[in-house]
């Protein structure tokens, strides 16, 4: 004989409740470990004292504000709307209702949590690109730059020509500041074309951007600014690099430097 309707009742209330605390459990660890990433960060860039590194220091603390400014947004706004309306139909589970209407809460249950789940990888995304947690850099780089192609846009190539290992500690931000210039281009530049080189000089590596777009003058220091150089720089001083720009007739070319 079956079980009653007040046990099946039961078990899905406490399998609901259960978890659901486990996920907003794993949302609240996320959060603490990333906003300690990000103090790390913040305490690892106070130790510079020149009035350049300062000033990149409130560009980087700023760009961190405003990541924990949209991060918890998009806590708030998708995760908590959901865990929000996840209760309230747990809240209509009871006895007096029917084997089909307790089957259709429980699926309404299960889509929200797979809506869950898929908000919380998005943001997971955001913080540290799946394919390069999986796959390595030059793979993580070839993925964005194909996806770029594949827009059929603009043309985009990459060549790598380094053969140097990069250190695991360096790879994301390389990869972001790779990201931020293309970015810039697609916003700014109105280019066609972008290519991307990477080889190694003596012991450095050496990266090579060039766009066939509007280019920059240098002396228009808002311009500078609405293309996010600030944030490259930032970068850049982390990993104790530097970025040169390159004469060219048009479009823009830079030249990064970074050593091992």
């Amino acid at each position: 004989m079956g079980e009653s309707e007040e046990a099946i009742t039961l078990k899905i209330i406490i399998i609901g409740m259960v978890v659901i605390f486990l996920l907003s459990l794993s949302v609240i660890m996320f959060f603490i470990v990333y906003q300690r990433r990000l103090l790390a960060q913040q305490k690892k860039h106070q130790k510079t004292e020149s009035d350049y590194q300062k000033e990149l220091l409130k560009t980087a603390i700023q760009s961190q504000e405003d990541e924990r400014t949209r991060i918890a947004k998009e806590l708030h706004d998708d995760v908590g709307a959901m865990l929000t309306t996840t209760k309230l139909y747990i809240g209509q589970i009871g006895p007096e209702l029917s084997s089909e209407e307790l089957t259709g809460i429980a699926d309404k249950i299960g889509g929200f949590f797979d809506d869950m789940i898929q908000s919380v990888r998005s943001i997971s995304q955001d913080l540290r690109p799946v394919v390069l947690e999986k796959l390595g850099f030059l793979e993580a780089i070839d993925s964005l730059v194909q996806t770029i192609r594949d827009s059929g846009k603009i043309k985009i190539s990459f060549v790598n020509n380094a053969t140097l290992p990069i250190a695991k500690t360096k790879e994301l931000n390389i990869y972001r500041i790779i990201q931020e210039l293309i970015t810039n281009t697609l916003k700014h530049a109105e280019a066609s074309d972008i290519k991307i080189e990477m080889r190694n000089q003596n012991d450095a590596l050496i990266i090579v951007y060039e766009d066939n777009g509007k280019g920059l003058d240098q002396k228009q220091l808002q311009y500078r600014k609405g293309l996010g150089l600030k944030n490259i720089e930032s970068r850049l001083s982390v990993l104790s690099g530097a970025i040169s720009f390159l004469e060219e007739k048009s479009g823009m070319k830079v030249q990064l430097k970074i050593p091992e």
